[in-house]
C-alpha cells in the first residue's frame, strides 16, 4: 500500500506510476483513507474498513514509456478529481449535518476563495466521507 496527499500534483502521481511500472507493475485500487482523507493505492486483494475504493488502475504488463506513464497518471488524476468534486462540503453544511463535535481537523481538505462575496473569508472544504466515518466511531 502506498499513500499520497490528496491535493498532490500530477507530477507526484506520475513519479508513482513510473516507479511502479519500472518495478514490474501491479493492479491497484485507488482508495481514500477515511481516517485522514489521503489517497491510498491498495493492492487488489487487500480489504480494510478504513478505505473507500473509488477506482482501479492496472499498471501490470506496461512498458515504461513516457506515453504509458502519462496516460495512467492522467487516468488516476481524473478519478481523484471526480471524487473531489462530489465529496467536498463547506463548514456550515458539515456542522449542520454532522454536528460541531464531529467536524474535526482531519477532514479539512483545503480553503478556496468565496465565490459569492469578494470581501468574505475563504470557504473551508471538508471531506464528507471522513466526517461520516468519524461520526460513526464517536
Amino acid at each position: 500500500m502506498k499513500t499520497i496527499d490528496r491535493n498532490s500534483t500530477i507530477d507526484v502521481i506520475r513519479s508513482f506510476v513510473s516507479d511502479e511500472i519500472n518495478n514490474g507493475g501491479n493492479t491497484y485500487n485507488v482508495a481514500i483513507d477515511n481516517r485522514n482523507g489521503s489517497i491510498a493505492f491498495v493492492r487488489r486483494k487487500t480489504k480494510c474498513k478504513y478505505y473507500n475504493i473509488i477506482g482501479k488502475v492496472d499498471l501490470s504488463s506496461l512498458k515504461p514509456t513516457k506515453k504509458n506513464v502519462l496516460s495512467k497518471a492522467t487516468e488516476i488524476h481524473n478519478v481523484i478529481s471526480t471524487y473531489n468534486k462530489t465529496c467536498y462540503i463547506t463548514y456550515t453544511r458539515a456542522v449542520s449535518e454532522y454536528g460541531k463535535k464531529n467536524v474535526i481537523d482531519s477532514a479539512f481538505i483545503k480553503e478556496v476563495e468565496n465565490p459569492h462575496y469578494k470581501s468574505a473569508s475563504p470557504m473551508r472544504l471538508y471531506d464528507k466521507n471522513v466526517l461520516e466515518y468519524n461520526s460513526k466511531i464517536n
